[in-house]
């Protein structure tokens, strides 16, 4: 992908495309066709996907798997009718955007061992960051698959950017207590339609609901 930083082939681990559909670490089922705009006003096509664990932007390239080397060099990426855009912590998928208020969602997930000794017959059902690390491999090699018995559990969460201001929630109780100024208008409107938190497009519906009470 010419105009696109990325890690050089020697560090790839090489993945058969038709071995990486339905992977619980990947936001899509499948790698799909997708559109990548950079700050320098170059615009790529890319065969897309998103690593959920790691939190990165990972695309196929003759049979290659290879990860954005430099992502804060990006506007936005195009993806399966949707948008993304960088930060820090990885991608955050744009859910609405209207006046000064944007929806965004990180897509996030952490793995599961089936268990891990930890003393006295005790197991930890978590893997700790560095065993994750060595499933994943070092930095710019991406083993996308992981063991069969390997649990991916999803850790999402939104953010709300209204004006300058960025703040995260995962429920109705953190939510409200960001936009306490129409509280109890959002609690009639979430009670009235059942709203789930879990569902982007019942999040998406009660921000635009919260716009127009202003």
């Amino acid at each position: 992908m010419s105009g696109l930083l990325i890690v050089g082939t020697s560090r790839l681990s090489a993945q058969q495309t038709d071995t990486l559909t339905n992977l619980p670490n990947l936001l899509l089922p499948r790698f799909t066709a997708g559109i990548v705009k950079l700050k320098s006003g170059l615009v790529n096509k890319a065969i897309l996907n998103y690593d959920l664990v790691n939190q990165q932007m990972v695309f196929l390239q003759r049979k290659l798997t290879l990860v954005v080397d430099e992502p804060e060099k990006i506007d936005t990426v195009f993806l399966a009718n949707r948008i993304f855009v960088p930060f820090p912590k990885g991608f955050y998928e744009v859910l609405m955007k209207e006046g000064n208020v944007t929806l965004f969602k990180q897509h996030k997930a952490y793995v599961e061992s089936p268990g891990m000794p930890v003393g006295y017959g005790a197991k930890s059902q978590t893997a700790a960051p560095n065993y994750v690390h060595q499933i994943y491999g070092p930095t710019g090699v991406i083993k996308l698959k992981l063991p069969d018995d390997f649990k991916v559990t999803d850790d999402s969460q939104y953010w709300i950017r209204i004006g300058d201001k960025m703040s995260s929630f995962e429920n109705r109780k953190q939510l409200l207590k960001i936009l306490k100024d129409k509280q109890k208008e959002l609690e009639m409107f979430i009670a009235g339609n059942k709203t789930d938190f879990k569902k982007s497009e019942d999040v998406k519906n009660l921000i635009i609901h919260y716009i127009s009470l202003k």
